[in-house]
C-alpha cells in the first residue's frame, strides 16, 4: 500500500496569497474603484453599464483561453500572463479616453479571467475533500478584502485615476512574487491523462451539486456585474459623495470578508440547497433593508454589511459546488460554474443600465432583490422536489 500524498499546506498558501493580492488589484481597483472615478469622469450609466459589461467579457474571454494555455504552458506560467495583462492595462488606462476606455477595461477583465482558472484550479486540487467548504470560505474572505482595501485607499487618498492606475498595477505586480515562489506543475500532465472511455462518460455529465452551483453562480453574477459596476450612480441619484459612494462600497467588502468562512462552514454541513435558501433569503432582505434605509443613517450602515455579505455568499456557494465534487473534473466544474457567472456578469450591468437610465437609479436595487429572490425559490423548489419522492418511497 501506498500511503496518501503529503498536503502540500505551503503551496495552498502561496496560492491564495495570489488570489487575495491579485484581486485586490485587478477586481478591487479595476471592478469597484474604477466605475468611482467613470462616474466622476461624466459617463452616464448605459456607457458605464457598456464598459462594466465589457470588462466582464475580457474575464469570459480569459475563462474560455485558460484550459487551453494550462494544458500547453501550465497553470504558473498562465496566472502570470494573466497578472501581465491586467498591469498593461493600468498602465494604459490613464493614456486613453472614451470610448477607448473599454480595451483596458477588457484586458483587466482577460487578466482576473486567466488567474481565476488556472490559479484556483490549481489551489483547489491541492485541498483535501474533507475541508472544501471550510478552505473555500478562508480563501473567498481573504480575497473579499479586495472590497475593503480597494475603496479603503480610495477614500484615504481620492479616486484619482493616477491613484486608481498605479495601485492597480501594484498590487497585481505583487501577486507574482508568491506565484513565483511555487513550484509549478506539469503542463503535460494533462494531456497524458488518459481519455475517459465510454463507460466512464457518464461522469462528464452535469451532476446536480453542479447544475445547482451553476444557477447560483448566475444569479451571483448577475448581482456582482450591476452592482459593482452602476452603484456609484445609485449612489449619486441619492446624493451621495464620492467620498461616501466608496465608504459604502467598502462597507459591502467588509461584510463580504466576514461571512464567507461562516458560509463555507454552513454548506459543511447543512448541504448546499439549505444554504442557499437561508442565504438568498437573507440578501433579498438586506437589499430592501438597504434601499430604504435613509441616507447617513446607522441603518444605512449596517444594510450596508449585511448587503455586501450575503451579496457575496452567493459565489462562495457556487464556488464550493464545483470545489466540493468529484476531483477528477474539478476543471470542468470550476469552468462551468465561473462561466455561469461571468455570461450573466454581462449582462447584469447592460440591463441595470438600462432600467436605472428608463426608470431610475433605484431601479439597480430592485434588480438585485428580484434575482435573489428567485434564486431562493428556485432552491426552496429542488429540496421540495426531493422531499416528495423520499414521502413517496416511506409511504410504499
Amino acid at each position: 500500500m501506498t500511503s496518501p500524498a503529503p498536503i502540500r499546506w505551503h503551496a495552498i498558501a502561496a496560492l491564495t496569497a495570489v488570489s487575495t493580492l491579485s484581486q485586490i488589484g485587478q477586481f478591487g481597483m479595476g471592478f469597484v474603484v474604477l466605475p468611482v472615478w467613470l462616474a466622476h469622469e461624466g459617463l452616464d450609466a448605459p456607457r458605464a453599464g457598456l464598459f462594466s459589461a465589457a470588462q466582464w467579457a475580457g474575464i469570459l474571454a480569459g475563462l474560455l483561453a485558460a484550459p487551453v494555455l494550462v494544458e500547453r504552458i501550465g497553470s504558473k506560467r498562465t496566472v502570470l500572463i494573466g497578472l501581465a495583462s491586467s498591469i498593461l492595462a493600468f498602465v494604459s488606462m490613464g493614456m486613453l479616453w472614451w470610448p477607448l476606455w473599454i480595451a483596458p477595461g477588457a484586458l483587466i477583465g482577460l487578466g482576473i479571467g486567466l488567474r481565476w482558472i488556472a490559479n484556483e484550479t490549481w489551489l483547489y486540487r491541492l485541498v483535501p475533500p474533507e475541508s472544501s467548504g471550510r478552505v473555500v470560505g478562508f480563501h473567498e474572505a481573504l480575497i473579499a478584502t479586495a472590497g475593503v482595501v480597494a475603496p479603503g485607499l480610495a477614500v484615504w487618498c481620492g479616486t484619482s485615476g493616477q491613484i486608481t492606475f498605479i495601485s492597480g498595477a501594484a498590487f497585481t505586480l505583487a501577486a507574482a512574487i508568491p506565484l513565483c515562489l511555487t513550484r509549478g506543475d506539469k503542463p503535460a500532465e494533462a494531456a497524458t491523462r488518459p481519455q475517459p472511455t465510454r463507460a466512464q462518460g457518464a461522469s462528464l455529465s452535469i451532476g446536480p451539486l453542479v447544475a445547482l452551483g451553476m444557477v447560483v453562480g448566475a444569479v451571483a453574477g448577475l448581482a456582482d456585474g450591476a452592482l459593482y459596476g452602476l452603484f456609484p450612480f445609485f449612489a449619486s441619484g441619492r446624493g451621495l459623495t464620492s467620498s461616501q459612494t466608496s465608504t459604502l462600497l467598502m462597507l459591502f467588502g467588509i461584510g463580504a470578508m466576514a461571512c464567507q468562512y461562516p458560509v463555507g462552514w454552513l454548506a459543511d454541513r447543512l448541504g448546499l440547497t439549505a444554504t442557499v435558501i437561508a442565504f438568498g433569503a437573507a440578501d433579498t432582505l438586506a437589499i430592501l433593508a438597504f434601499t430604504f434605509a435613509a441616507p447617513s443613517s446607522a441603518w444605512l450602515v449596517v444594510s450596508a454589511l449585511l448587503l455586501g455579505g450575503m451579496n457575496a455568499a452567493l459565489l462562495t456557494l457556487s464556488m464550493y459546488a464545483g470545489a466540493a465534487g468529484d476531483k477528477a473534473t474539478l476543471a470542468r466544474s470550476m469552468r462551468l460554474i465561473s462561466l455561469a457567472f461571468t455570461a450573466s456578469s454581462i449582462v447584469g450591468p447592460l440591463v441595470a443600465g438600462v432600467a436605472m437610465k428608463a426608470l431610475g437609479s433605484d431601479m439597480l436595487m430592485w434588480q438585485l432583490a428580484l434575482i435573489s429572490g428567485a434564486v431562493t425559490v428556485y432552491a426552496l423548489g429542488i429540496r421540495q422536489g426531493r422531499r416528495q419522492p423520499a414521502a413517496q418511497s416511506s409511504a410504499g
